[in-house]
């Protein structure tokens, strides 16, 4: 048996009650720490629940370790925020199926649900997107497509950043992409949103234009960034109420 369990957003009070006890009945239990920054404490974790905890690299996680150990006995792989959001473990779940191997999917908060603390509908996103850390040759221009395609048809877009990334980078990332590909989307006055630490009592939600928050340079992460798109009445009320 393998249980994908979610470890949420914020700290060990984030997992329900459901997964403690799973984990309680495990023999060996895993975490992945590559796909998200997971702001609670495995020694505190280890101690609610009377087990040792192993890290996981990615190398493994996407191999078939997981299912070789899954195979014989319960095991469990613990993920920051909702077990599903990072295609990485949409593969486990197929191979288990594939090996006629027993699983189970405990969920937890997720930024794709967190992001409701702006005022921003849920129904009105669209795609989402990630913007990477850009290095020589790798400077993919599919986050700016994604905001240009959402724009026109009035949907949010929320933006999530690389593992570390702070928002300053992001934006300023956006903004060499709009000017290698000559567009006029994002112009310095928009306003937008950053959020750092949601689901944690330190969150943090600014809502203003892409140059002041980059002179902000907000240090804080985990963030994501949302550009929001036709925003009615009640959104915008709230948004200025909420923004710091």
């Amino acid at each position: 048996m393998i249980y994908i369990i979610g470890l949420g957003l914020n700290d060990e009070g984030d997992l329900t009650l459901k997964a403690i006890d799973k984990l309680k009945l495990c023999e060996k239990i895993y975490a992945e720490f590559y796909t998200n920054i997971w702001q609670g404490d495995i020694k505190k974790l280890e101690k609610m629940i009377g087990k040792d905890i192993i890290i996981l690299e990615r190398e493994k996680v996407e191999s078939e370790f997981l299912i070789k150990e899954g195979k014989n006995t319960d095991i469990a792989l613990l993920v920051p925020g909702d077990p599903l959001s990072a295609t990485t473990h949409f593969e486990i779940v197929a191979l288990a199926k594939q090996n006629n191997i027993k699983y189970d999917i405990i969920h937890a908060p997720s930024i794709y649900t967190a992001i409701a603390e702006t005022g921003l509908q849920l129904y009105k996103f669209g795609r989402s997107t990630t913007i990477p850390k850009f290095q020589k040759g790798f400077e993919p221009s599919s986050p700016y497509e994604v905001i240009e395609s959402n724009k026109k048809i009035g949907y949010h877009t929320l933006v999530l950043l690389d593992i570390g990334m702070k928002v300053k980078d992001g934006l300023n990332n956006l903004l060499k992409l709009e000017d290698v590909m000559k567009k006029n989307v994002l112009s310095n006055s928009t306003k937008i949103i950053a959020c750092a630490k949601l689901g944690n009592t330190e969150r943090l939600i600014i809502y203003d234009s892409i140059q002041n928050l980059i002179n902000k340079d907000i240090q804080d992460v985990p963030a994501v960034i949302i550009f929001p798109g036709n925003i009615n009445f009640k959104e915008e009320e709230y948004l200025t109420h909420t923004s710091k």
